[in-house]
């Protein structure tokens, strides 16, 4: 076979290893077929958690926990680029928590949940409930209306949980009353959540590293779904390893190119978002202003409980049946995800990774994903209105239908599919997001440096006025459309990654 010209840029790295020993140590080479965007999900949902660390980081120089709502309204108010980081933050955290969604039903589809990522699929799902938690803490800090009373509502149904859980959660959020340097009419518990908000973002990093060095362990990602039993290691295809052109490992730059690219891509789309949508933040005239009522018991008295999009679905259970039993459906639903990689195994009993030879797993995964979104609707279409049993018994059907359907529609196709054309269901490199057509073209190229070059001008000489000039104002006026600037450059600059990191190369 013959050997990829190098790029300038893998001299280098070559250079830096012969002397410092920077390969092989923490990231795996990558084979040919994985440098598509479906297989970077997980490096999606690190730039998110990045990017929320930062200005969550950034947030908390200005807030205080004694008087949430003031300190909220003072930073988006009279802060320079308070508002701003607010957005962003917020913006960041629900791209984490999307994201995270998103790389757990492809890894499920995949199958590259079973032997021997049993673990590391364990660990994944850990992370994904201590990134729930971040964010049901997190939606209390700013101690509005909305989220005080979806919060509250929400430790009372928790109160609910069985087998000794219910006391847990009592004993973690009774706070005394009388502290000293309590704010008259703001519940103590606020200090106590911001405080649990740092210390599980702690966990969320150790369990981050934790599931990177597993996912090292077993040698980077996984192959393509398979026909044939096979565990999910590259290292078990070394044939094609070695003579398949789409198994070819690859150099290390294009790995860390591709990390680059998607942590770009990223914190631009965030930030692009958060200034053109900033998060229940209104511009006017007069200057910036939370749009959010400040918590009130009266208040709170006369707005339906709401909770974020994620918890909908679980508002859901406890909206259609007693807390008590929608507390028990809701601890097997964690069960059966955390066990799902034995249960595939052990119980299902199936042998290939590729989604039509896991026929009750595909089943019941879309069973799943049917639900989630019908109640996550269903629940936000009913404020504060109990559903009834008509909930579950809706569940039940779609649960019902679709795994029975899917599991006949997948067997019929076991039987009338031949190996050829289900050994896999990955495209060749580049069809899922193909680029090259674009990175071929040296005058896009250009024109991409040059846009991006004459974008940071103009944001380097919008800045050095509001600097030089010394008045916050001008930082507090025009800080979305800074971030916007930004957003748009850092996108630029994802594309350009794209053309340095795969430019040239077939």
């Amino acid at each position: 076979m013959e050997e990829e010209r190098k790029s300038v840029v893998d001299r280098i790295f070559e250079w830096l290893d012969e002397r410092v020993g920077i390969y092989g140590h923490t990231i795996s080479r990558a084979p040919k077929f994985a440098f598509r965007l479906d297989y970077w999900l997980g490096s999606f949902v690190l730039a998110s958690f990045v990017l929320a660390v930062v200005t969550g980081a950034l947030l908390a120089l200005y807030y205080v926990p004694t008087d949430p709502y003031a300190s909220t309204t003072y930073l988006i108010s009279k802060v320079p680029l308070g508002a701003l980081l607010f957005s962003i933050h917020t913006w960041a955290a629900y791209a984490m928590i999307f994201f995270l969604i998103l790389h757990m039903t492809r890894n499920f589809i995949v199958g590259a949940y079973r032997r021997p990522r049993e673990v590391m699929w364990i660990v994944g799902v850990i992370l994904a409930g201590l990134a729930l938690t971040e964010a049901y803490l997190g939606y209390s800090l700013p101690y509005n209306v909305i989220s005080w009373t979806a919060t509250t509502v929400g430790l009372n149904l928790f109160s609910y949980m069985p087998f000794g859980l219910d006391k847990l959660i009592k004993l973690m959020t009774t706070v005394p009353t009388n502290l000293p340097g309590l704010t008259p009419g703001v519940d103590p518990l606020v200090d106590r959540f911001f405080i649990f908000h740092w210390i599980v973002g702690g966990l969320i990093m150790l369990f981050i590293l934790i599931h990177l060095s597993i996912f090292e362990k077993h040698g980077g990602v996984a192959p393509p779904p398979s026909k044939e039993p096979a565990p999910e290691l590259l290292e078990a295809h070394k044939d094609k390893l070695l003579n398949d052109p789409e198994w070819q490992l690859q150099p290390y730059t294009r790995t860390f190119g591709m990390i680059l690219m998607t942590f770009f891509l990223v914190f631009g789309s965030v930030i692009l978002i958060a200034s053109l949508f900033p998060y229940n933040i209104a511009v006017t005239p007069n200057g910036v202003k939370y749009t959010m009522l400040p918590y009130s018991p009266a208040l709170a008295a006369q707005i339906p409980p709401v909770p974020d999009w994620y918890f909908l679905f679980i508002y859901f259970f406890y909206k259609s049946v007693p807390p008590t039993y929608a507390s028990i459906i809701f601890l097997l639903w964690i069960l059966v995800t955390l066990l799902f990689p034995f249960i595939d195994e052990y119980v299902f009993r199936h042998k290939a990774s590729h989604p039509v030879m896991r026929p009750s797993a595909i089943g019941l995964g879309t069973g799943f994903i049917i639900t989630f979104i019908v109640n996550s609707i269903w629940a936000y279409e009913t404020p504060g209105r109990d559903i009834g049993p008509i909930g579950v018994e809706v569940d039940g059907v779609i649960f019902l239908l679709s795994y029975f359907g899917i599991w006949a529609l997948l067997r019929r196709l076991q039987h009338s599919s031949t190996s050829s054309n289900i050994s896999g269901i990955t495209p060749k490199f580049g069809k899922l997001v193909s680029f090259k057509t674009l990175y071929m073209e040296p005058k896009l190229v250009r024109l991409s440096v040059a846009v991006f070059l004459g974008l940071v001008a103009i944001s380097i000489v919008n800045a050095v006025e509001i600097f030089l000039s010394l008045q916050a104002a001008l930082l507090i006026a025009f800080q979305f459309q800074l971030g916007a600037l930004i957003g748009t450059e850092l996108l630029l600059l994802a594309l350009i990654t794209w053309f340095i990191t795969f430019g040239g190369r077939r």
